[in-house]
């Protein structure tokens, strides 16, 4: 595969997650409306889910840079952060 072709097969999963962080920005700044029309916005679950899968390791690697921790330590703290949003601590 070239560096074209691989290029434009991450064309339409950049521009997913583009609209996965606008529906988490809109969140952040409470507006519904903004939310409801973005998540619209996806043909499938499967577009959905790849453009978060993309934010998500982005965001991971962010994290990883600004920390120095590993990967594995950015993952397992992200973990206890969701678990410790269902307990609601």
């Amino acid at each position: 595969m070239t560096a074209e072709q691989r290029a434009a097969q991450l064309v339409p999963v950049v521009a997913a997650a583009q609209r996965v962080a606008g529906v988490i920005a809109a969140r952040g700044r409470g507006d519904a409306n903004g939310t409801r029309t973005l998540m619209a916005s996806f043909s499938d679950e499967q577009e959905l889910a790849g453009g978060a899968l993309l934010v998500a390791e982005l965001s991971l690697g962010l994290l990883r840079q600004a920390t120095g921790q590993t990967l594995d330590e950015c993952v397992g703290e992200l973990c206890l952060e969701m678990e410790r949003a269902l307990d609601g601590t």
